[in-house]
């Protein structure tokens, strides 16, 4: 399961950055998280070519189960965060949000403004198709919000952000699990082509000899069966 991080904020000491690390200390160990740091170098958004910064951002997601989002509010969100989402939701970009689980943690002194901040963030992550899971928490870089080991003093705070991270991680425990499948199927039928629905390969073709159609199952639900034309020298080699 692969989790990518944003630290919504340019300053280096910001607070959201300590917040990304306590967030990243509540993943299971079995996650594989990578912070992206690229977020100072994302151009505004335009209709040209997908410039190199916004392109890594977006390769990055494509191979991501999740996105982790921690950010501030300081009277707007940082703009270079907004950027960068809309970079994201670009269809030539792959629409690499689409159907994937974002995690929004937003930090404020005033737990109002925590709110506008999530408010702010859902919108443009729901016009790219994510699912979006959120937490605000009132915390102040000057108060005492972080313990010696880097997780969050406040119990109450902690979990809440445990709940978040736990409906991020079990969203994306689900797509990792359907990647992994899709990539055993195509492996174990070389030469083969098979349809995708919504971007994803199904979970299991299997072919019908007699009907000359393959049943595609998609989580458990089988779909209309779609004609397949197979080779009169080759279709008994083909495991049914």
């Amino acid at each position: 399961m692969k989790i990518v991080g944003i630290a919504g904020s340019l300053r280096p000491a910001a607070h959201v950055g300590r917040l990304l690390e306590a967030v990243a200390r509540e993943l299971p160990v079995s996650a594989d998280f990578t912070v992206w740091e690229g977020l100072g170098k994302i151009p505004p958004f335009t209709d040209g070519p997908l410039p190199g910064s916004a392109g890594e951002f977006c390769d990055l997601l494509s191979g991501a189960d999740g996105l982790l989002i921690t950010a501030p509010e300081h009277s707007v969100l940082p703009v270079q965060l907004l950027h960068a989402l809309e970079w994201a939701s670009r269809p030539g970009a792959g629409a690499v949000l689409l159907g994937k689980p974002v995690a929004v943690v937003t930090a404020c002194v005033r737990p109002h403004e925590a709110m506008w901040a999530q408010t702010a963030l859902r919108r443009p992550l729901g016009v790219a198709g994510a699912v979006v899971y959120g937490a605000d928490l009132s915390a102040s870089p000057v108060l005492r919000q972080f313990d010696a080991a880097g997780r969050l003093a406040d119990p109450v705070a902690r979990d809440r952000l445990g709940a978040v991270v736990e409906a991020l991680c079990s969203r994306a425990g689900v797509l990792s699990r359907e990647a992994a499948s899709g990539k055993a199927a195509l492996e174990g039928a070389p030469g083969k082509v098979l349809e995708t629905l919504s971007g994803r390969v199904p979970d299991r073709v299997s072919l019908d000899k007699v009907s000359g159609t393959a049943p595609v199952a998609l989580q458990g639900r089988t779909q209309t069966p779609v004609p397949v034309v197979i080779p009169e020298k080759t279709a008994e080699k083909i495991p049914v």
